[in-house]
């Protein structure tokens, strides 16, 4: 018995001896969390006000609202019953400083419910800008990045929030991500909605 534990023991000895260590590239990276917004002030059925969030009504009398269910709150547009032939309403997040923060990214969950198609006309898409100065949306340049998020589709289960991760390594600067709502309150096949929760700001240590 002391032999064979002995051989293990060189052998083992050996690996390390010759390169066969770990590698390091396969351990799990370390994130540190920059800002997160959990929405758990929400005040339900409350135009949505949070420090450092910019809610605009481009096209449409309704804004991003406030909501809250089973103790947990969230943001949230929805069209139905609206009045307006279109709803155009964006959610843009703090500023977020890429530059302070190398390696990082967003991560963000969404959910729909009542979508009765998946069109342009009622949607959810992801943009990114770096000249956003808070409140000039149309002067602003503003990049599509929905295709790199887990947007729900009209088959996904209602109020089952997807989890989204937008690795933002490559970008440099002072950036925004905004959530861009479209909908309609007078067609009955646009009138659906989406969510939002648990947004962070996030960097790779490793």
């Amino acid at each position: 018995m002391k032999t064979n534990i002995l051989k293990t023991t060189l052998a083992a000895l050996a690996l390390v001896t010759f390169g066969c260590e770990v590698d390091d590239t396969a351990l799990p990276k370390v994130t540190t969390t920059i800002m997160k917004e959990d929405f758990q002030s929400a005040i339900n059925n409350t135009d949505l006000d949070i420090a450092g969030w910019v809610n605009y009504n481009e096209v449409g009398a309704w804004k991003w609202s406030e909501k809250t269910y089973s103790g947990n709150g969230y943001a949230e547009f929805s069209a139905y019953q609206s009045g307006s032939p279109v709803n155009l309403a964006w959610l843009v997040s703090p500023e977020l400083d890429l530059d302070a923060n190398p390696n990082s990214g967003v991560a963000f969950k969404v959910a729909q419910h009542h979508l009765d198609i998946d069109a342009e006309g009622n949607s959810l898409k992801v943009l990114i800008s770096f000249d956003f100065d808070g409140t000039n949306f149309a002067t602003a340049t503003w990049t599509d990045i929905t295709a790199q998020a887990n947007i729900p589709t009209k088959s996904a289960t209602w109020y089952d929030f997807k989890s989204s991760k937008i690795n933002l390594s490559n970008y440099s600067g002072k950036a925004h991500i905004a959530f861009k709502f479209k909908g309609s309150g007078t067609d009955t096949t646009l009138d659906g909605a989406f969510q939002v929760d648990d947004f962070i700001f996030f960097k790779q240590d490793n």
